[in-house]
């Protein structure tokens, strides 16, 4: 019973502390009594809100800086008091600040800051007016002011976003490197094994990976993927049943046979697969250590070896990891005339691509000091089929 209530879609963390983050700005406001002051602080809690407390940092460090930008471009316009003008002059100082804040927002690498410092823009410099853009109607709040407490509600959104995010049931710690191009945002982060998120139970433990989406909860099994490296110390183990799930089962050390009830039987070695699926009742013999990837539903995904000075080109849009199987290991990322180079341990993780980034393409190398014919990563890819 206990077990079907689990799986019953419910609202995650995420959602909750949005909604909780938000209630309490609409009471704070309300008791003293600014309540105008709403909208852009819910907006900035609204986009801040992400689901790692690096993730929400960066995002309100780079919205706090663009509601700075967009608030003193206003305090200009307001200052030659543009808005006295007649509407065609209203409508191409409207066109002419959008034009050159998304310019000077491009040009400070703040293109994630464009959706809220607009918004600030445009609340203040037509917020400032009692009825509209014509002429007849008066300033009812000085633009310098106006654009004062509007840049303050921003930010006061921002700080609230990240204290909850970052003190509230705190989501799990991730150690990334992001690389910026002119054009585009090359994101990539490593995973080193000693912060993995580590599961322990009788006879073994299991080391998550990657999880998505990532505020999922593997034993509500309501996740679209899972990546996961288990080490076994029992002779025999019963897998869990994943009912709707596809697994894809790699050995990396040891040698385990797994027997599918009905279906079919295999003994795996190491760097040896195997693909089930979760609703088979599958028995394990054996002990060692294996990677497995489950996909539910549209999503596929491949587990394969790479050797020295082996090159893998791939797109961004699709989700490419890499787990570690040597010390020492150099992989080398090479996109768009840039180049990255990460020397990662044997049990590291690196993922150097993610869903939310663009179409670019862009090549993968490892290598290694000793070049033998030993695998040096195993490279995992996901998306949806």
């Amino acid at each position: 019973m206990l077990e079907k209530l689990k799986k019953i879609p419910h609202p995650g963390l995420r959602n909750i502390k949005t909604a909780l983050t938000a209630t309490l700005c609409v009471v704070g406001y309300t008791l003293i009594g600014r309540p105008e002051g709403l909208p852009l602080a819910c907006i900035a809690i609204f986009i801040c809100m992400q689901d790692s407390v690096d993730k929400t940092w960066k995002v309100g460090k780079d919205r706090a800086l663009g509601t700075l930008l967009g608030g003193i471009l206003a305090s200009l316009v307001g200052l030659i008091r543009v808005l006295d003008q007649h509407l065609a002059v209203i409508a191409a100082a409207a066109f002419v600040g959008i034009v050159l804040y998304i310019f000077i927002c491009s040009l400070l690498k703040l293109t994630g800051s464009i959706v809220i410092g607009l918004s600030t823009y445009i609340i203040i410099i037509f917020g400032a007016q009692a009825g509209g853009v014509y002429p007849e109607y008066q300033y009812v709040t000085p633009p310098l002011e106006l654009a004062f407490n509007r840049t303050l509600d921003t930010m006061v959104g921002i700080a609230l976003g990240v204290s909850v995010n970052a003190f509230v049931f705190r989501p799990r710690p991730e150690r990334h490197r992001g690389h910026e191009t002119a054009n585009t945002v090359f994101h990539y982060e490593v995973v080193t094994e000693d912060h993995q998120k580590t599961i322990k139970w009788d006879g073994g433990e299991t080391k998550e990976l990657y999880i998505y989406p990532e505020d999922a909860i593997y034993q509500e099994e309501r996740f679209d993927f899972r990546i996961a490296v288990t080490a076994t110390g029992t002779t025999h183990s019963q897998l869990r049943k994943f009912e709707g799930y596809k697994r894809q089962t790699m050995q990396l050390e040891g040698e385990v046979c797994l027997i599918h009830k009905d279906k079919h039987k295999i003994t795996l070695g190491s760097y040896e697969q195997d693909v089930s699926y979760g609703d088979w009742h599958t028995a394990c013999e054996g002990s060692g250590t294996e990677i497995s990837l489950l996909t539910k539903d549209a999503f596929g995904g491949k587990l394969e070896l790479l050797y020295q000075g082996e090159q893998a080109e791939k797109t961004n849009g699709e989700f490419v990891s890499f787990y570690c199987l040597e010390d020492g290991v150099k992989i080398t990322l090479a996109n768009g005339g840039h180049t990255y180079k990460e020397e990662c341990s044997k049990g590291d993780y690196l993922i150097v691509s993610w869903f939310e980034n663009g179409g670019e393409e862009y090549k993968v190398t490892v290598e290694h000091e000793e070049s033998d014919d030993r695998p040096l990563v195993l490279m995992i890819t996901c998306g949806k089929e």
